[in-house]
């Protein structure tokens, strides 16, 4: 655990947390834990809000919705947990976008399901990406054809979110970004389809593909925060396009400091 004497109002915060794990125990459902500590903070006159639910607008469309259990603005955010194990890269990962989202120096995670309350806390740096052109994109993309136009637009609304928000958030997040930027520029752009799956002429079922179906052409796999974009991601998309008989593919990786892509061909059906 980080020391956070040097910051007052962390420690006034961590020290209901403990409060709230002494009265209560360790084994409840996550929601008693927050109720209660709601009630430690508000009654030490620590303004905050509870479970605040906001939306991230791009132009005209709702990409993604943020919830945060406990919100100080404008300086922290607190997420509560009951875990069995330790915290994992997804529970940072919702931190940070967050922090991001409400403009918020630093964050706490709060796990209440061990004998002793753990909390670890997150500082957060906004970090803009080096300028990115629609060329940069374009360039290791494969022979388009009579795709050219399409990639060119995809490419344009993908500089346009990296340029404006930069790196923080997750897949999610960017993959609602660039499917209403598509739409605002009316690109047909579909997300989240279910597709057969089928073998040895037999159906197995359906799956859901992740990827963004742009125009019923080209396939994207929106990631975030990854070191790298690497083959298995690379495998997966070429898998979903396959599915979705769809001739191109890119993978995007939104790097907490760069944008990553990487262009593949599917293979036929």
């Amino acid at each position: 655990m980080m020391k956070t004497e040097s910051d007052p109002f962390s420690y006034a915060i961590i020290g209901k947390a403990m409060e709230t794990h002494r009265e209560l125990g360790p084994g409840l459902d996550e929601h008693f834990y927050h109720d209660l500590l709601s009630l430690r903070l508000a009654e030490a006159g620590i303004t905050h809000g509870s479970r605040v639910r906001e939306s991230l607008v791009h132009r005209g469309q709702v990409a993604d919705i943020f919830e945060a259990d406990l919100l100080f603005p404008p300086k922290l955010v607190a997420e509560l947990k009951c875990l069995r194990g330790g915290f994992d890269a997804e529970h940072y990962v919702q931190l940070l976008c967050y922090l991001k989202f409400w403009k918020a120096p630093s964050g706490l995670l709060f796990d209440f399901g061990k004998e002793s309350l753990a909390y670890r806390r997150v500082n957060y740096t906004p970090a803009n990406f080096p300028p990115v052109h629609v060329d940069d994109v374009l360039q290791a993309a494969p022979n388009l054809g009579p795709d050219y136009a399409l990639a060119v637009g995809l490419c344009q609304a993908i500089v346009r979110i990296a340029s404006e928000y930069g790196g923080g958030y997750r897949d999610t997040t960017y993959r609602g970004l660039l499917a209403a930027d598509l739409k605002a520029e009316q690109i047909e752009c579909a997300i989240a389809q279910m597709v057969g799956v089928h073998a040895a002429n037999r159906y197995f079922g359906d799956t859901r593909c992740d990827c963004l179906n742009v125009a019923g052409r080209i396939g994207v796999l929106v990631l975030a925060l990854r070191d790298k974009i690497n083959a298995t991601d690379i495998a997966i998309l070429r898998t979903q396009a396959r599915l979705l008989a769809l001739p191109h593919g890119l993978v995007l990786n939104f790097a907490k400091d760069r944008l990553e892509h990487t262009w593949i061909r599917s293979r036929p059906v």
